[in-house]
């Protein structure tokens, strides 16, 4: 249980505390003692036993063994002394203790009395002179006594020569220092007024880039720039030599500039070290100016102003400040692209290039489906000449084939290397190969593996697409991809990074090495302070530095919004692992060797999808959901056979941790409505249906995803899957990932339809009846590898 102080053991505690009691001598049962009393509380109250018993008990001192000269003598040691008692005549314990209450009561006056007593701090030439005004009446005079206890050179007042109405005195140097460290915040404790103490004076430094001289017989084919340095002490500009000699005080309070000033000495001795580091000039990066200017380049905790003289220097910044290029269509032709581009993508490339043409590297953050790739693709065509270095993209493997559609659909002069597989050029081999090459694509895990060949070549750039793969410094990828040799970084991510300051670091050093400093400084400046409070202005400081570097553009924008429209599809490509690769051809010489072969179609074309719907198709699958859900936006995910449903079901409850609904046929009417009420609460992210269960029927515009795993026949069939999020309701773009695994009949079929071919169009007519009638050859091209 838990014990409380009596009220009168409180009141004893506060008055020990604050050293509010006062020795004295009384009389007790005819016997006089040393006591320590409180002038606030009443005579021999309990507080005074209590304040006795904390202060005498400990002493252990026998005074009254022992022989004094006088009785002050006996009466001092006696408060030390465990009984307290003063053995000496009557008459001369009555005097002391007479003078005592005399004494005591000219100590404790309350803080009304002491208000007319103040002080005031002031120098004449170095001189620190402190003064009062002489005091009126008793009570002050008392007040001003009472100071002498409270500090101690107080007691050399007199009055001044100028004015009979002040008293004043001189403070020798170590007495001013000590008067504005301790004696003016104890005067002003115990209830006086201390005026004109020194100010704390601001330490500063000063900056101006400018563009640095031509060096004779050096010739730069980048800007640079260079700093003047100065340090500003109370506005005055400072040398390194006045700053040592301030220092050689050995106080927080000097005399400069005909006052006393406070000073911080340790961000005074930083202030020292830039001026003694500025000696040998060092020239700017334009990426280094770009830091110096955003406040990243500090010397400590010294506050540092740039001014920016050079001219273009100045536009530039402007220019990353107000993103200038936002209301920019490129200016460049793009001859090589087969594509029309949407605005926002147009000003991405304008900005890609504008980022890279400076040096600086270039994080592309849009929103998933907003193109990231075709601006890509873009921005290459509109840098690199014919015959330059190759580009060098590197992506989940799951991404690979996608990256490799794109270019061949929308570049299809460009020659593409993909570094993959078993048969991939290694080692001598592999620098032959890629000069051959425009575009070379690979994974993260193949740069850490063959990283020895692929860091031996100088790249035009490196892209690094899902850039949140780097987003842990540590990491062998992380590590690998910083030491490439490339002077164009771009990296794309449709993750908001924002949220997690320690990717941060690990994403601009692969992009600006050395913009954001050291992890470990990155870590002390923003890292750690922001975990312990993310409401703090440091928060902000941190996104204008990383804004300029970075273009971040979301479907909720209302000018994307109007060029996305109401739809839109996007073509993920597979790839075949050697399991389904087995099983796909399996199937075929099944087939193949069948008498029956009308009668096999269906069985063929059901056993090809199956074997589509594997590893490869699951693994990307995973990987686009990861992707949708980290950008907060949940997916229906569209399947025609039952058993995928279930593997679907499976593999996302062990990805991400939770059980998605599943609606399918097997369903009875309740269980149906039970998915679908799942779904559509709060928490829920993707729903998997069955094409024929799910197809029709529903309402599901939470969804801005739709997933088609397997290709129909018919895109009536998808379209009217597809609308059960797009449709009355729905106010956002809805995305329709159709999976195509390479190679494969779903590739075959996907071209015909996007031809809009005489065979396509006899599937979408007749349907499953064109099966029947198809020829024999026609049927081996659609579903041959």
């Amino acid at each position: 249980m838990k014990k409380r102080l009596a009220p009168r053991q409180r009141e004893a505690l506060r008055l020990i505390a604050a050293a509010a009691y006062l020795p004295t001598l009384v009389k007790e049962e005819g016997a006089w003692y040393a006591r320590w009393v409180a002038p606030e509380s009443p005579e021999n109250s309990w507080v005074d036993w209590y304040i006795r018993e904390v202060v005498e008990s400990p002493l252990t001192v026998k005074a009254e063994d022992q022989t004094y000269i006088s009785t002050e003598d006996a009466w001092l040691a006696a408060l030390a002394s465990r009984t307290g008692l003063v053995k000496r005549p009557e008459a001369e314990c009555q005097d002391l203790a007479d003078r005592l209450k005399d004494w005591g009561a000219s100590c404790w006056l309350d803080d009304a009395s002491k208000v007319p007593v103040s002080f005031r701090f002031r120098t004449e030439g170095a001189a620190p002179i402190l003064s009062t005004a002489v005091p009126k009446g008793k009570s002050a005079f008392r007040a001003l006594g009472q100071a002498v206890f409270v500090f101690a050179p107080l007691r050399r007042l007199r009055r001044s020569a100028e004015s009979a109405e002040e008293l004043t005195f001189a403070l020798t140097r170590d007495e001013a220092d000590s008067f504005i460290r301790r004696g003016a915040r104890e005067l002003m404790t115990a209830g006086y007024r201390v005026e004109g103490l020194p100010e704390a004076a601001s330490i500063c430094a000063e900056v101006d880039l400018h563009a640095a001289k031509d060096v004779p017989g050096k010739v730069s084919t980048e800007p640079r720039y260079e700093t003047t340095f100065v340090v500003r002490l109370a506005g005055h500009v400072v040398s390194a030599e006045e700053i040592r000699f301030l220092l050689e005080q050995d106080s927080s309070f000097v005399y400069f500039h005909d006052h006393w000033i406070e000073i911080d000495r340790a961000i005074l001795k930083e202030a020292l070290r830039a001026l003694e580091m500025k000696s040998a000039k060092k020239l700017l990066k334009t990426l280094d100016a770009l830091a110096f200017y955003a406040g990243l380049s500090r010397y400590g905790n010294l506050d540092v102003s740039v001014n920016v003289t050079d001219q273009g220097l100045r536009a530039l910044l402007n220019q990353l400040e107000s993103r200038g290029w936002k209301g920019e269509k490129t200016a460049f032709a793009l001859p090589g692209l087969k594509a029309d581009l949407r605005d926002y993508q147009a000003r991405g490339i304008t900005w890609l290039k504008f980022m890279t043409d400076y040096g600086f590297g270039a994080l592309l953050a849009d929103d998933m489906g907003l193109g990231k790739t075709i601006q890509t693709i873009g921005w290459l065509l509109a840098t690199r000449p014919k015959g330059a270095e190759p580009c060098l993209v590197i992506a989940p493997l799951s991404l690979l084939v996608n990256w490799k559609h794109e270019l061949s659909r929308f570049a299809p002069e460009l020659k593409v290397y993909v570094h993959q597989g078993d048969d991939r050029a290694r080692e001598i081999r592999f620098p032959s190969r890629v000069r051959k090459a425009d575009v070379v694509l690979t994974s993260y895990q193949l740069v850490v593996r063959d990283f020895v060949f692929i860091q031996g070549v100088t790249w035009y750039g490196v892209v690094l697409d899902e850039a949140q793969m780097i987003k842990n410094a540590l990491t062998r990828a992380a590590q690998a991809v910083s030491l490439l040799k490339a002077p164009r970084r771009i990296a794309l991510t449709g993750t908001p990074i924002e949220n997690r300051v320690a990717d941060i670091w690990s994403l601009q050093n692969f992009l600006n090495p050395g913009y954001l400093g050291s992890a470990k400084d990155f870590e002390k400046r923003f890292q750690q302070p922001l975990l312990m409070n993310l409401r703090s202005g440091l928060r902000d400081k941190l996104k204008r530095i990383l804004d300029p570097l970075m273009l971040r553009r979301t479907k909720s924008d209302p000018a994307i919004g109007a060029e996305l429209g109401e739809k839109r599809e996007i073509r993920e490509y597979c790839v075949l692992s050697d399991a389904q690769r087995t099983a796909y051809e399996e199937a075929l010489e099944t087939y193949r060797g069948s008498s029956v072969k009308r009668g096999d179609v269906f069985a063929l074309l059901t056993a090809l999808k199956l074997a589509c719907d594997g590893e490869g198709k699951m693994a990307r699958l995973e990987d686009l959901l990861e992707g949708i859900f980290a950008a907060g936006e949940s997916a229906l995910v569209f399947t025609q056979y039952a058993r995928v449903g279930e593997e679907i079901v499976a593999r996302l409850s062990q990805r991400f941790h939770e059980k998605m609904p599943y609606l399918h046929g097997g369903l009875s009417p309740a269980q149906r409505e039970a998915a679908i009420r799942r779904f559509n609460e709060p928490g829920a992210r993707a729903f998997v249906l069955s094409l024929r269960a799910g197809g029709y029927g529903l309402n599901l515009t939470k969804a801005t995803h739709v997933i088609h795993v397997d290709r129909w026949w018919n895109p009536a069939v998808e379209n009217q899957a597809t609308d059960r999020a797009h449709r009355i309701g729905q106010i956002q773009t809805v995305f329709v990932h159709l999976m195509i695994t390479e190679g494969t009949l779903e590739e075959r079929i996907d071209e015909m339809l996007v031809s809009k071919s005489k065979l396509a169009e006899a599937f979408v007519t007749s349907g499953d009846d064109f099966l029947r009638r198809i020829a024999p050859e026609e049927l081996e091209r659609l579903v041959a590898l």
